[in-house]
């Protein structure tokens, strides 16, 4: 069973896993680590990057056990190494060499690693994991009062049962319900919320989805600039394009179920429109897009035109 890793885990553990479907706790936790590492070494050049589907053992031994000019521990910071079958294999041959490295490797993966998963079970040995998975009931109401908090406000019981009906545990999007709600109160009322946040099925990222289904760019850039006008981040559009993406995944795989109907309507309707393939790159690119914006690789006000430039 994974374990909470603490923020200076690098300190002391060579290989840190984080995964899971909640997308958001994941890389807040990875930022925790990477800017504890960047406070701890001024110099900022012992910092890599590196998308797991394009990297080698090699590359990654190179990164791993190259010796610090500045003498600094080096965290090499490693996205979607799952998918890379080669490099799955290789790990699990030869990965005990980066055990007793003087560098870390932080692993991160935007779904839930199997635990039966052999390399999965060889760096819960050797290392750190933490499996993030999605919030629900009491955790999710706790973790809501706290993000409200923090921005200097407090949600009243009935702003808070509406709040999580309307948005559900897509973390993206309560993160940018809740500071659209708190800039506007600081005693947040169930008429604030009733007022300013779109019930899930009847968000417009629908029409979006449709028209990237038709390979129609110009009208999903469209919406999505309608969209960040109403004040939507970056971020939580990803989230929410990628969140339907894996609806229809669902829905093609015959697993729909527990889905709002008009959320499952929608679902199958644009699952005819997508090839498993299709959905399946679409959302790893999406996922690309969100590493890149959170290590600072691309500018996330060109993020959005990427990714529709490429389906």
């Amino acid at each position: 069973m994974s374990k909470e890793v603490s923020d200076n885990s690098y300190n002391k553990t060579m290989i840190i896993l984080l995964h899971g479907e909640d997308t958001y706790r994941m890389r807040k936790k990875m930022r925790e680590i990477m800017d504890e590492h960047k406070e701890k070494h001024k110099s900022g050049l012992n910092l890599r990057y590196l998308e797991g589907k394009n990297v080698s053992f090699e590359d990654l031994k190179n990164e791993m056990l190259a010796v610090s000019m500045f003498k600094e521990k080096k965290l090499v910071v490693v996205s979607g190494l799952f998918s890379n079958a080669k490099l799955k294999e290789d790990l699990l041959e030869k990965g005990k060499v980066f055990v007793d490295s003087d560098n870390v490797m932080l692993l991160t993966e935007g779904e839930s690693v199997p635990a039966k998963d052999k390399l999965y079970a060889f760096l819960e040995k050797e290392g750190k994991v933490q499996d993030f998975e999605p919030l629900s009931g009491v955790k999710l109401k706790a973790w809501a009062v706290k993000e409200v908090e923090d921005r200097g406000g407090k949600i009243d019981e009935g702003a808070l049962e509406t709040l999580i009906e309307y948005v559900g545990g897509d973390l993206w999007r309560m993160d940018n319900e809740i500071t659209k709600l708190a800039n506007y109160s600081k005693s947040i009322k169930k008429k604030d919320v009733e007022e300013m946040v779109r019930p899930n099925y009847e968000t417009n990222i629908f029409d979006t989805i449709d028209a990237i289904a038709i390979k129609d760019k110009k009208k999903a850039v469209e919406l999505l600039k309608e969209h960040m006008e109403k004040g939507d981040s970056v971020l939580y559009l990803l989230a929410m394009i990628a969140s339907q993406i894996r609806n229809i995944i669902s829905v093609k795989s015959g697993s729909g179920s527990g889905m709002h109907p008009f959320v499952l309507r929608k679902a199958s309707y644009q699952a005819r429109n997508f090839s498993m393939e299709d959905l399946k790159r679409i959302y790893r690119r999406i996922t690309d897009l969100d590493f890149e914006i959170k290590v600072g690789k691309i500018d996330q006000d060109i993020a959005l035109d990427v990714l529709i430039s490429e389906i």
